[in-house]
């Protein structure tokens, strides 16, 4: 195969060849993909699928299984095996967490099984404590580890929000073994793939996250008040955000003449106030973004991807981020970006009056269908390099 030619869907085998098969381990309950780490992992799947790859799932069973559950698997995967996680997971004084305590040996034994009936070119496992789990197969597997995040040293973060430390943090030397054990480590972040490549890795690929546009950009036709609105689960990060958003709003003493839409998780952390309407959990996500027309992310913090960033953008829907919100994206962002909270909402005040942002509306709507154009350039060219990559080896 001539790699300096993308491959294009489907073309990924030589014809008549038979399809290779892509084993990915995960703890995330994939199925409705309600979480961020869901959604992309399930963007790593169909992409794998687009490019000729049957795909099978290992489920570290963590967030629960079921019938409806095992039957939505069945439908997506090739083959699924589930195993009841006993990963200790514990935390060391001042929140450091070992790879070793939080990695199950129990996947093991299943992982050989599968290997032996199922013949995988490649095993993708995702997150750093998944990373032992690559040293189950030879060197004739691809090993490919999405990191969604950077670990180490996570709990700084939090303590330099004045929040206790959350999940996983581990050292940079745990990390750094557990990264070097992929072929291909993928990074979610531009910035956070470079900051991996300092620490000496060179097997960094960045694969930034995006779904299929579904909605155009197009100013709302004025039928309904004009209507902002948050989507966010229940994290520390996202009830932090939207306490001090709203507490902004609210220090103005005037009300905030446009409808709020609160939905997802986070709901349950949201305190009543006027103008803020809780959806609470949807099961269809045009539910949410049908009901608004201005989305909202006033992030104080945190790590990774804000998927709430750039999920919007597929609905045909502005955004409204502090920078926070937008890490990652910066240098693709057309849209306005602040640098607190307390901006982000002097700007909507007095920038959306009750009547007359009309030519607001549609100058930021234009700058969404730019930024969404950017980042999908941005995504077809990181898609093409990993699977040029992908194609070398398998």
């Amino acid at each position: 195969m001539d790699l300096s030619t993308p491959t294009a869907p489907g073309e990924f085998l030589p014809s008549g060849a038979a399809a290779p098969r892509v084993l990915v381990v995960t703890f995330n309950r994939l199925v409705p993909a309600d979480q961020g780490n869901a959604r992309r992992i399930m963007q790593l799947v169909r992409l794998y699928k687009s490019r000729g790859f049957e795909v099978d799932l290992l489920y570290h069973n963590e967030e629960g299984f079921d019938p409806a559950l095992s039957h939505a698997l069945a439908a997506e995967f090739g083959r699924v095996n589930v195993v009841r996680s006993r990963a200790p997971k514990h935390i060391l004084p001042g929140h450091v967490c070992r790879i070793v305590d939080w990695y199950d040996r129990g996947l093991e034994a299943a992982a050989r099984d599968m290997h032996r009936l199922r013949g995988y070119s490649v095993v993708h496992v995702n997150y750093v404590w998944y990373s032992p789990l690559l040293e189950q197969f030879g060197s004739d597997v691809v090993k490919v580890l999405d990191t969604h995040d950077i670990f180490g040293e996570r709990r700084e973060k939090y303590t330099a929000a004045g929040m206790k430390p959350q999940w996983f943090s581990t050292t940079y030397a745990d990390e750094d073994v557990a990264i070097r054990r992929a072929d291909a480590a993928l990074a979610i972040q531009k910035e956070e793939a470079a900051e991996l490549a300092g620490r000496g890795h060179r097997n960094i690929l960045y694969l930034p996250y995006v779904e299929p546009a579904l909605r155009p950009f197009t100013p709302p036709e004025g039928q309904r008040p004009l209507t902002f609105g948050y989507l966010g689960s229940g994290n520390d990060w996202n009830i932090l955000s939207m306490a001090e958003f709203l507490s902004r709003l609210q220090a103005r003493g005037v009300p905030f003449p446009h409808p709020i839409v609160v939905a997802g998780g986070v709901c349950r952390h949201v305190r009543e106030g006027a103008g803020v309407i809780k959806l609470g959990f949807v099961q269809e996500l045009h539910t949410f973004y049908d009901a608004i027309d201005i989305a909202i992310n006033p992030m104080v913090g945190g790590t990774g991807l804000k998927i709430k960033t750039v999920e919007p953008l597929c609905y045909g829907k502005p955004v409204l981020t502090t920078l926070p919100g937008a890490q990652g994206l910066t240098h693709l962002w057309q849209l306005p970006m602040f640098d607190s909270v307390e901006a982000m909402t002097e700007y909507m005040f007095d920038g959306f009056p009750a009547r007359g942002a009309d030519e607001l509306i549609a100058r930021l709507s234009a700058q969404a269908a730019d930024t969404r154009r950017a980042l999908d350039a941005e995504y077809d060219g990181q898609v093409d390099r990993l699977f040029r990559w992908l194609s070398a080896r398998v």
